[in-house]
């Protein structure tokens, strides 16, 4: 049982005439995973006509998520990482590229010299980067699907031989010398002459006419990463909308000067981040424990274990909640639930993820926000502190709503926030960690 100070809430609306004013600390203690985790709901009365209850027990347990949208950002990740935790994981990108206009051409005669293929960090990333990756890039043989969204399961077809490759070690900080100026930090990859040649030759003729012609002569890149590293390894982010990413044709228009044309990836192209996860390859045995129980909500309170890119999440339910509902009256002042980081799972290579987001479920078992997230983030919460070592949110709308009977209680789940734009991952304790568990903390008053 939590000790309560309550000198702290006088002068506050503890002073109410016909009320009674009850702060609730409402634990999840639980001794090893094995045993049943029944927090009662007791009160006890003092002094101060306060009471203390810890009744409402959380549960909560990992599981798979759903694939993500990644068509919407302006930046997508690349690379491959061997997550000591969660195992192998790596993210690889589709993208179209688009011409700057209508009736476009390179001059009446134009000779290849060289095609490069540019892509610009944002300088973000995730995991080590001094781990060399191997990328190669291949040649879209199908279209890229035209649909509002493109979620991170789907794979498009690609002409078997790639037309460049590069052995890279990731320095999305790191700016570039060129031509003795210091640019932005970005890389490149020379392309094959052969696929250089495709564009020349597309000069003159209708793929050039519109941009649907020329998606239909040239349907995208495929860019992608090999599966073994020598190393953890790293997943970056790369800016799509940059004036460093592009893919660059050099080429002479008859005997004239070197010259060169850059094809951009508009707003308007489709592209997107490809996720693999290896089926947890050489993740800890306690996630793979959790994730191959019968029962995962009974298993797996201990810890939870959260991860980006579409891989896990966490579902949590209250289901004591009823009990709160025998109190006639009440009016919820604040409620948060308090998720305390198992530190031992992170590290200065694996840091813990910054915010996290929590939704609740609706009766199809789709996400939606709750009313509390739309009062802003300094109010509903999820930032990781790292003073405290913990996340909380601020739920006190949710609550009252599922207490009044506004909303239906289905579940909550908790997911990295930015799942589709990095690789970050965290481990927290759950209900049923025998200390430092994750807890609900309510503040409410019952009007007599």
């Amino acid at each position: 049982m939590k000790a309560i100070n309550f000198s702290r809430f006088h002068g506050g609306f503890l002073e109410r005439r016909n009320t009674l004013s009850i702060i609730i600390f409402l634990f999840i203690g639980f001794f090893g995973c094995s045993e049943p985790d029944e927090v009662g709901l007791n009160l006890i009365n003092n002094k101060a006509s306060f009471s203390t209850t810890d009744t409402i027990s959380l549960k909560a347990y990992t599981t798979l998520s759903d694939s993500v949208i990644t068509s919407f950002s302006n930046q997508h990740i690349l690379g491959v990482m061997n997550d000591p935790v969660f195992g192998k994981v790596k993210s690889e990108i589709f993208t179209e590229f688009r011409l700057p206009g209508n009736d476009f051409s390179l001059g009446s005669d134009p000779q290849l010299d060289s095609v490069v293929l540019y892509l610009g960090y944002t300088g973000k990333y995730y995991g080590q980067l001094q781990t060399i990756q191997t990328l190669r890039v291949y040649e879209l043989s199908e279209s890229i699907p035209d649909n509002d969204t493109l979620h991170s399961n789907l794979f498009v077809p690609h002409y078997d031989n790639h037309i460049g490759q590069k052995l890279l070690r990731p320095a999305p900080q790191d700016s570039v010398l060129v031509d003795s100026v210091v640019v932005a930090p970005h890389f490149s990859i020379r392309l094959d002459d052969v696929f250089g040649q495709k564009i020349i030759d597309a000069n003159g003729t209708d793929a050039f006419r519109d941009i649907p012609s020329f998606l239909d002569y040239f349907k995208g890149l495929y860019i992608s990463v090999d599966d073994e590293i020598n190393g953890f390894g790293s997943i970056f982010n790369v800016n799509m909308y940059s004036f460093y990413t592009r893919l660059r044709l050099y080429y002479r228009d008859g005997d004239e000067t070197a010259t060169q044309h850059d094809f951009y990836i508009s707003e308007f192209a489709k592209r997107f981040s490809y996720f693999k996860d290896f089926g947890f390859e050489g993740a800890n045995q306690f996630l793979l424990d959790q994730l191959g129980a019968q029962n995962p909500a009974e298993y797996g309170d201990s810890l939870l274990f959260l991860q980006s890119m579409g891989k896990l999440r966490s579902k949590i339910t209250l289901p004591y909640l009823d009990e709160l509902k025998k109190l006639p009256g009440l009016i919820i002042n604040k409620a948060s639930i308090i998720m305390p980081v198992a530190t031992d799972f992170s590290d200065e290579l694996f840091p813990e993820a910054r915010q996290l987001i929590l939704h609740r479920l609706n009766e199809q078992g789709r996400m939606e926000f709750l009313s509390d997230m739309f009062l802003g983030e300094a109010y509903f919460g999820g930032v990781y502190s790292e003073a405290d070592q913990h996340y909380k949110f601020n739920i006190t709308r949710y609550l009252q709503g599922l207490l009044d009977g506004r909303i239906s209680d289905y579940g909550m789940v908790l997911r990295v926030a930015g799942g589709a734009e990095g690789a970050e991952r965290v481990v927290i304790n759950g209900p049923g960690r025998s200390n430092d568990a994750m807890w609900l903390e309510i503040v409410y008053t019952v009007f007599e």
